[in-house]
């Protein structure tokens, strides 16, 4: 039973968050003790570049909420409470440093169709550039796309729009003996069907391409390859933005791609001419 003067778990959380995020202070006292550091006072004066009352008053929060602790010796080092704690801070400035670089993507498409557990990991995708069209090249981005799998290695793509130049793309790819798995929805797939060459698709299928269908559209388009990761969304008004599309290298984004793509082949099928 919660006595009347306790705090509830949501009261707790919200102090330890506040005494990390609301003073530059506490949270440079925080971070100079990561890694096992033990330092005396004197010690995280210097570091910190602030008095000793000053930090005396600050490590009393943080002691207070158990971020901090004193050893035998009096030196200052972090609890367990505290590595974790901090860990979860980093995550939190990643991902609102890859949101905030620009939110205008983020805010002007729908992003429900992203898992839980990946958009709790979208600071992987920190590392990216928006390509946006222009008047000159309004496909920015599938102009991006069709060149930079000329030197892919492995291809996984989730396409929930139909692009008629890609069928005969990604046939040329298996012939450069390319390891490629793609995600079509039924509509896609039929058209797919409708313009390919059959004999070449079927032998591409007998080679090193795999095709699965995907019963429901899902929001977003994604390719990720052994070097980049491209990811396109709908507009909230149900149309595919080919304006805009994120693009990245870096290796935890292809990462992030590869568990999206997985995620989604557990809810296909596979297809076979």
């Amino acid at each position: 039973m919660i006595e009347p003067d306790s705090k509830t778990e949501s009261e707790e959380v919200e102090q330890i968050v506040r005494v990390l995020a609301c003073s530059d202070l506490r949270n440079r006292l925080a971070q100079t003790l990561r890694n096992g550091k033990k330092l005396t006072l004197s010690e995280l004066s210097e570091e910190v570049g602030a008095s000793s009352p000053a930090c005396v008053h600050a490590l009393r929060e943080l002691s207070k909420e158990q971020i901090t602790r004193q050893d035998e010796k009096r030196n200052y080092l972090l609890s367990n409470i505290g590595e974790i704690v901090l860990r979860k801070f980093d995550e939190l400035n990643v991902t609102a440093a890859a949101l905030s670089k620009n939110k205008a993507f983020w805010l002007d498409h729908i992003l429900s169709d992203i898992p839980n557990h990946l958009l709790d990991k979208i600071g992987c995708l920190a590392d990216y550039a928006v390509l946006e069209s222009t008047p000159a090249d309004i496909l920015k981005g599938f102009s991006a796309l069709y060149t930079l799998l000329q030197n892919s290695k492995e291809v996984r793509a989730i396409s929930p729009i139909f692009a008629e130049e890609m069928t005969g793309q990604f046939i040329k790819l298996v012939e450069k003996n390319v390891e490629i798995e793609l995600i079509f929805t039924p509509a896609v797939m039929d058209a797919t069907l409708k313009s390919a060459d059959r004999g070449e698709l079927a032998d591409a299928l007998k080679k090193n391409l795999k095709i699965f269908k995907l019963e429901t559209q899902p929001n977003f388009a994604l390719t990720v390859t052994d070097y980049f990761i491209m990811l396109a969304f709908f507009r909230p008004d149900g149309s595919f933005d080919w304006s805009n599309a994120l693009l990245s290298y870096s290796l935890e984004a292809l990462e992030w791609g590869r568990e999206l793509f997985a995620y989604y082949v557990e809810k296909t099928e596979p297809v076979s001419l």
